[in-house]
């Protein structure tokens, strides 16, 4: 099963009459990055929201926003006056012009107003733990739904892939006889006395090179071992990313040894297609 490593959700709670907003948001990255905000009463349970978070989503970039909402009452906000005058009079060392509002500027810097810290006992804290990670889990359905939509383009690719490998197999079967009757054909024209014995070794090496039997098979088996890894239940972007590398190997490799128009059609319409499989891999899990 193919997993998107875009996800998004969010949702508010109420709890000891504070609203919390959560929301999570999740794009793609090569690794795990995690951004975690959380107000001060949750602190201690960050670590224990990192696990969840990468036990669950595995990987990718991903950011917690948990903000509280609610009006606060003048006893909930102290200002520390002493702080917001020494921050002003160094503004004013800096900018004597005047222009700028050195007030507003000294509110917004660190320690300039204290708010009272929101209280949840164990209990109530737990249960908002709980409702984090139940977003948690909206999240990892956002990404089945988009991963099995990024699935079925997956699969329409590798089905055009293989068409156009089943082309060049056809292709195939008379190309070398073709390459072989045309350069008899043009050592007749000019006539040359050849040993037959000679002449039979250095085809035989000549049309070796133009032999795409090898990379037919191999590349066969490629698209099959990728059509399989998509069923996998673990997260398999990294891995479908390798199998590509070795798919994009055969069939360079084909239009290296072509030597024919139709085939390189063939070909260049597998690098198409094979390009366009990659871009989907950069955001599967």
């Amino acid at each position: 099963m193919i997993k998107s490593m875009t996800g998004y959700a969010s949702e508010s709670f109420v709890i000891n009459t504070r609203k919390f907003l959560v929301e999570i948001k999740s794009v793609n990255s090569k690794n795990i990055d995690l951004s975690i905000r959380v107000p001060q009463v949750l602190k201690l349970y960050e670590n224990d929201l990192r696990k969840k978070l990468t036990n669950k989503l595995h990987r990718g970039k991903i950011e917690i926003n948990v903000i509280t909402e609610g009006k606060l009452s003048k006893e909930d906000v102290s200002i520390n006056k002493e702080i917001i005058k020494k921050y002003i009079k160094e503004l004013k060392r800096i900018d004597s012009s005047g222009a700028a509002n050195y007030l507003k500027i000294a509110m917004s810097l660190p320690n300039s107003y204290e708010s009272k810290s929101i209280e949840l006992n164990n209990k109530q804290s737990k249960s908002l733990l709980n409702k984090i990670y139940s977003l948690i889990s909206k999240v990892d359905t956002f990404r089945k739904k988009e991963g099995l939509e990024t699935e079925k383009d997956i699969k329409d690719k590798i089905y055009k892939i293989k068409n156009s490998l089943n082309q060049i197999k056809k292709i195939e079967k008379e190309r070398i006889s073709k390459k072989r009757k045309k350069l008899i054909a043009e050592l007749e024209k000019i006539k040359l006395e050849i040993d037959n014995n000679r002449f039979e070794q250095e085809m035989i090496y000549y049309m070796e090179k133009f032999d795409i039997n090898e990379e037919i098979i191999r590349l066969k088996s490629h698209l099959i071992l990728f059509y399989e890894s998509i069923k996998s239940k673990d997260p398999i972007g990294k891995k479908l990313g390798f199998i590509c590398q070795e798919i994009g190997r055969e069939i360079n490799t084909l239009g290296s040894k072509a030597n024919d128009a139709v085939l390189q059609k063939h070909v260049i319409e597998m690098k198409e297609n094979l390009e366009k499989i990659k871009e989907n891999i950069l955001n599967i899990l």
